[in-house]
């Protein structure tokens, strides 16, 4: 019997969900990079010695050097769809010796002369990877090609006219084919030390929680540790070392002291540090979750090179396979303002990474008295200028007068995205766990849905645009101080009131993109990121040289 499940998983992990093209700067850079190895290198090209035989007897030549290279800067080019060339004068010397036969056998020395005028080296190359999916690039032809290589012998006496004359034109074929020889190996060389050791360290998979640093690191403050160490302070130790994937668990576990009071917070502006981002979604929790980006395919035109990259998305937790099916054809779509490196990633690729999230769960918010915006909501009395969330619920003062809430809230199902023209609608199922805070009291369980819509553009470095709630919904199965679906609307209303304020605040500013804490040996500037239908598409300048060569410097360009 066959496993046509099986069988359909197979075929579609060899689907790309993420392409990455390379424009015609990256190969600018590459030709500059290049030129100046071959202006270093080629001089020190070891021409090993050989021997030579005609009818006549054979000679030995040994000691060649390099007496003198000419480059041609404007003749140096990389291409993504044909050879790479470069052109070059040279002149190499060397010693003869070995015997010749006039009448008698004669011994000879002296010395040869080889000389090339315009000639042309190009070589084929193409990009592979090992059986360890590491990629490297292969040499597939080198040649000499163009211009004249002649070679003529010195300083032998009487027989210099006369063996330049009779020998000259086989002494050049050969001296070709040994400099070519010499050249090629020596470049093929250079090729896997410069770049088939960097492409080397690309790494395999990239976790969701560094793609989530891009936005953070830069539009966050550091905030300094405060003294008192509350409540969740304390869950937020205990999550890190404990096993549990269920952090209302790890809550229902742990004793702890209600936080001291806070002041209300201004709604209009909220500015949000990086303890605020943690205390609210402790993104550790998606280091686990790693997009593959295994080499799948290679294509390229005359002013591009394409890489397809897998795309799918797995945890190192658990097993298990992504429900959704990858694009196919997938293609990079025509762009009009094309950075240097363009990477198209799949709306199959956001979905499957948050179904990941989902199933190993790592959807799991924490919002308390400390949240700025809707921390001050949480409070189950409060005087007649304040807004809280007795307000809604009276029967919660009664209950639980003059304490504090604290929410967990977690994904019930895979949340799913669609992608259009500057728009990101999220959908999501949920639970909203209350607790008091300090407590390992739950007082309540809300289900809810809610639909979310995103606007983003690229604008002068900064990502813009608007989050507007379009929905938020109580759902059955609710278990709140005996209370219905009907009896929570007002608390629903001012939720997602409280809600939007919130995001609107947190993103009037846009976020600052940067690629200074990606753990990558690629070194991106300008980072661009848009909406396409049904793709996310990214952009970016790199400095190559920097890429190649300064693995461990900082970096300079945020």
């Amino acid at each position: 019997m066959i496993n046509y499940k099986n069988k359909a998983t197979t075929c579609q992990s060899f689907r790309p969900a993420i392409r990455v093209r390379l424009n015609r700067p990256v190969f600018d850079q590459a030709s500059s990079i290049v030129q100046g190895l071959v202006e270093y290198e080629v001089p020190r090209v070891n021409i090993p010695a050989t021997r030579q035989c005609f009818t006549e007897g054979c000679v030995d030549s040994d000691r060649s050097r390099w007496k003198s290279v000419g480059l041609s800067a404007k003749q140096s080019t990389i291409s993504p769809s044909s050879s790479t060339r470069r052109t070059a004068n040279l002149v190499v010397t060397g010693q003869l010796s070995g015997t010749i036969t006039v009448i008698l056998n004669i011994p000879i020395t002296g010395n040869v002369v080889v000389t090339g005028r315009s000639i042309g080296v190009s070589a084929l190359l193409d990009l592979q990877k090992t059986v360890n999916d590491q990629p490297y690039l292969r040499f597939n032809e080198c040649r000499i090609e163009n211009g004249i290589v002649s070679a003529r012998v010195t300083n032998m006496g009487l027989l210099t006219d006369t063996i330049n004359q009779k020998f000259g034109s086989v002494l050049s074929g050969q001296s070709k084919v040994q400099l070519e020889e010499a050249i090629c190996e020596h470049m093929n060389r250079l090729t896997q030390q410069h770049f088939s050791t960097r492409l080397a360290r690309i790494p395999r998979s990239l976790s969701a929680k560094e793609l989530l640093e891009i936005i953070i690191s830069n539009n966050v403050k550091k905030s300094a540790t405060s003294p008192a160490t509350n409540f969740a302070t304390l869950v937020r130790q205990k999550r890190a070392a404990t096993t549990s994937d269920d952090y209302y668990d790890d809550i229902e576990k742990t004793e702890g002291r209600p936080a001291k009071p806070i002041p209300n917070v201004n709604l209009r502006k909220i500015s949000l540090s990086r303890d605020d981002v943690i205390n609210f979604f402790n993104i550790e929790r998606l280091s686990h979750i790693l997009i593959d980006l295994t080499l799948l395919d290679a294509a390229s035109t005359s002013s591009d090179f394409s890489l397809g990259i897998s795309g799918n998305v797995f945890s190192s937790r658990s097993q298990g396979s992504s429900p959704y099916v990858a694009p196919y054809p997938f293609r990079i779509p025509q762009n009009t303002n094309r950075r240097m490196v363009e990477v198209i990633i799949s709306q199959y690729s956001v979905n499957s990474l948050l179904f990941q999230a989902h199933r190993t769960n790592s959807l799991i918010f924490h919002v308390d008295s400390r949240t700025p915006g809707i921390g001050s909501l949480l409070k189950t009395s409060c005087t007649l200028d304040e807004v809280c969330i007795a307000d809604e619920i009276s029967k919660i003062k009664t209950v639980y007068p003059n304490r504090r809430l604290e929410l967990i809230i977690r994904s019930a199902a895979p949340p799913s995205v669609t992608i259009n023209n500057d728009v990101m609608t999220v959908s999501m199922n949920g639970r909203c766990i209350f607790f008091l805070e300090g407590t390992r009291q739950k007082i309540g369980v809300v289900p809810f849905n809610t639909v979310v819509q995103i606007n983003m553009k690229t604008v002068g470095g900064k990502l813009t645009g608007t989050v507007f709630i379009q929905s938020l919904d109580f759902t059955p199965g609710i278990d709140f101080l005996g209370m219905s679906v009907s009896d929570l609307d007002g608390l629903r209303r001012t939720t997602k009131a409280a809600l939007q304020n919130f995001v609107s605040s947190a993103t009037a500013d846009g976020f600052t993109l940067s690629t200074a804490s990606m753990h990558s040996p690629l070194r991106l500037f300008h980072p661009e990121i848009s909406l396409l239908p049904n793709a996310l598409l990214l952009q970016a300048d790199v400095d190559l040289y920097r890429t190649l060569y300064s693995a461990r410097k900082s970096r300079k360009h945020a």
